[in-house]
């Protein structure tokens, strides 16, 4: 009997030492994987990236058909939940009727998945395929509107001509709209341009176009422009180029100009300037005031920058006077 109770005492003493030195533990750690797993099930996702792609290229289509707009990325970063990638040095192609419209470089780009819209940032330019050139901080692209936006300072420079160096120029707000192959300028122009005789040709206006199609260049509101001593000063500056070339043939002010220079003042309703000749003609209306004597006639010409005078039909003019 006494033996018998000994191995009942033993067998209770291995039954507690399994469960106190290895069921338990046991039990403990899969309790612990357990909460560690919920933990890790109901914490909240990482904001890393999910994707990372080197040499990245891809296409984006309209909704009616036709490419909207094709980039370029060095690498990419994204974001499956958020349709989000962050790019890195990149290039993006705009198109117009299945033709590249502009072209836009820079250090960084995001995009948004959803809306397909696209920002770029860092040593921003956008040229279009006609040379015209757009330095800007950043862009916005709205998919939506397929507009190149950049409410920033903006420095443009146009195509190169047989003279040299294009017309630069300087101000605020920039908007291209792909689908109209237009480039704006909306706030606070400035531009200047140097000619072969040396003078500086300079112009201000609160907002420019200017056109991706042809090279004709627009100044409107407030506009003022200076070329040697001459000053003239209208609602709307137009440029007009020669043939497919930079090279600009005339600039017409229209609307009711105002010119003036060291001995003369003049009025009309339209001006226009040949730099190249150094020739200005006025037309509707044109009126002179040099020394004191007031010429008019249906046009007046401008020749050597001013140093002479041509009036048309001036005698026609004072004979209906009479």
């Amino acid at each position: 009997m006494k033996n018998l109770k000994n191995i009942l005492f033993l067998s209770l003493l291995v039954f507690l030492f399994v469960e106190v030195l290895i069921i338990f533990p046991n039990r403990l750690e899969h309790k612990e994987e357990e909460r560690a797993s919920k933990a890790t099930a109901t914490a909240p996702k990482s904001n890393q990236p999910e994707q990372k792609m080197n040499g990245l290229h891809y296409v984006e289509t309209q909704e009616q058909g036709g490419r909207d707009w094709e980039f370029f990325a060095e690498a990419a970063e994204g974001s499956i939940g958020t349709a989000a990638f962050d790019l890195k040095n990149v290039r993006v192609l705009f198109y117009n009727k299945e033709k590249v419209s502009f072209t836009v470089t820079g250090d960084r780009g995001s995009i948004d998945g959803k809306s397909k819209d696209l920002r770029i940032r860092g040593n921003v330019v956008t040229k279009s395929e006609n040379g015209y050139t757009f330095k800007t901080p950043s862009i916005f692209y709205s998919s939506k509107n397929r507009q190149i936006l950049s409410p920033e300072k903006v420095n443009m420079m146009g195509p190169a001509d047989e003279l040299g160096e294009g017309f630069e120029l300087n101000g605020r707000n920039m908007l291209v709209t792909v689908d109209d192959d237009l480039m704006s300028i909306r706030e606070s122009v400035r531009g200047s341009k140097k000619f072969k005789d040396g003078k500086a040709f300079q112009i201000s206006s609160e907002k420019a176009e200017f056109s991706g199609k042809s090279r004709q260049a627009k100044f409107i509101d407030r506009v003022e422009m200076k070329y040697g001593t001459l000053k003239l000063q209208g609602p709307v500056a137009t440029f007009h180029y020669r043939g497919n070339s930079s090279l600009i043939n005339y600039v017409q002010m229209q609307g009711g100009i105002k010119v003036s220079d060291v001995d003369k003042v003049a009025t009309a309703d339209t001006v226009n300037l040949d730099l190249l000749k150094n020739m200005f003609t006025f037309r509707g209306r044109p009126k002179v005031i040099q020394n004191n004597d007031e010429l008019s006639g249906e046009e007046i010409v401008f020749l050597e920058g001013g140093k002479k005078v041509k009036v048309e039909k001036v005698r026609a003019q004072m004979e209906k006077k009479e």
